[in-house]
């Protein structure tokens, strides 16, 4: 018989209390120096875990489930509403290019490894999951987590190996421009324009603060409800409930592209999605049971390394072969892998503030994409 949590399953108000100020420690945690080495979304999920396998938590809740079936689906629209993939085009150019590469590259080595490690009975599931962070970031992990149901359990261990990894590999980029192997087998350019072009969304680890504006916020998030009310309505009519976050996102992606200097003007959409996402974290936190996470720890982190292995040869070759800038490689392949924030922050960190806003477009790019690979590859290896 499991043990009574301190908190019982019934305190709706005291569950969310817990819930939320663990969110508040995860957005503290993004702005001390560990947490931008780890991110505020591993502390978090480390916390929840401690609290929920001391007994202090409850493993399952009410409270948990909604986070799963409104707040996970809310935050799609939330974070892609100023997704205009007209720019990305526009404005990448090469990039885009080493783009795809790093999504050939990060597909290939999901497969790779799905195909050759004793991942169990949730191998197709994890294959879907690691494919779409390595070609968007967590926010798309979060998604097809939730969309295809990965075990709590094994999605806590995937999240704390996709930390390890990518930590490792954003090192490895940042290194790259000054490795004489790389500057020899790559044009490259070091002068910046000395130009920022403005990108939106703002990073998730900005500095700035956002101006309140309850009016954008409200049409925001009544928006969202219109559109995630719409893709659940489209996926029940095919008979594939399960799968609404796909419907939702293509309807974003739809609404996005078409009213672009509308939504560009709402204050706080962004912002609100990555909370609902930090609130994703902490439910897979409080879920997850150590033991079985442990068991699965080990060969994830080597699926997870496997996949960014893979992506590194393919982009890097590709791109020499066929002959892009040293430097646009290196930025198109950490916003493929990590997301719009970090590239953009190398970027301006090596003096390409010309690259900056191309960063953002590639990773907000991949944002818009990632869920359809990562679901469509979870379906057809789990057939």
């Amino acid at each position: 018989m499991p043990a009574i949590s301190l908190i019982h399953p019934d305190w709706t108000f005291a569950l969310w209390a817990a819930l939320i100020f663990m969110v508040a420690l995860g957005f503290w945690a993004d702005r001390t120096k560990i947490g931008q080495n780890i991110s505020g979304a591993a502390i978090i999920l480390a916390v929840a875990m401690a609290l929920s396998n001391f007994n202090i938590l409850p493993k399952t809740a009410d409270s948990y489930n909604v986070v799963w079936t409104v707040f996970v689906p809310l935050a799609i629209p939330l974070l892609l509403l100023k997704a205009d993939l007209r720019r990305v085009i526009a404005e990448t150019k090469g990039m885009l290019v080493a783009f795809f590469l790093g999504v050939i590259g990060t597909s290939f080595g999901a497969l790779l490894g799905y195909y050759f490690l004793p991942l169990g009975d949730q191998a197709a599931k994890l294959a879907g999951v690691f494919s779409a962070t390595y070609i968007g970031g967590s926010m798309n992990m979060a998604a097809v987590t939730q969309a295809v149901g990965l075990d709590p359990s094994i999605a806590t261990a995937s999240v704390a190996a996709d930390n390890v990894v990518g930590v490792m590999y954003l090192a490895f980029l940042a290194l790259v421009p000054s490795l004489a192997l790389f500057r020899w087998w790559f044009s490259h350019s070091t002068v910046s324009d000395g130009s920022v072009a403005e990108a939106s969304p703002p990073s998730d680890d900005t500095e700035e603060s956002v101006a309140i504006d309850l009016r954008h916020i409200g049409f925001a998030l009544g928006l969202s409800f219109v559109i995630c009310a719409t893709g659940k309505f489209l996926a029940n009519s095919f008979g594939v409930g399960g799968y609404s976050i796909m419907f939702i996102t293509a309807i974003t992606i739809v609404v996005a592209n078409s009213f672009p200097k509308q939504l560009k003007k709402i204050k706080g959409d962004y912002e609100m999605g990555l909370f609902f996402m930090y609130l994703f974290f902490v439910t897979i936190g409080v879920s997850a049971d150590v033991v079985a996470m442990l068991d699965k720890a080990m060969v994830i982190a080597l699926y997870a390394a496997i996949i960014v292995v893979c992506h590194a040869i393919v982009i890097f070759g590709g791109s020499k072969f066929f002959k892009l800038d040293l430097m646009e490689v290196v930025i198109a392949s950490n916003a493929c892998a990590s997301g719009p924030a970090s590239a953009a922050a190398l970027a301006a960190g090596k003096g390409r503030r010309d690259l900056v806003a191309p960063a953002v477009l590639l990773g907000v790019f991949g944002y818009a994409v990632a869920n359809f690979v990562g679901v469509g590859l979870s379906v057809w290896l789990g057939k």
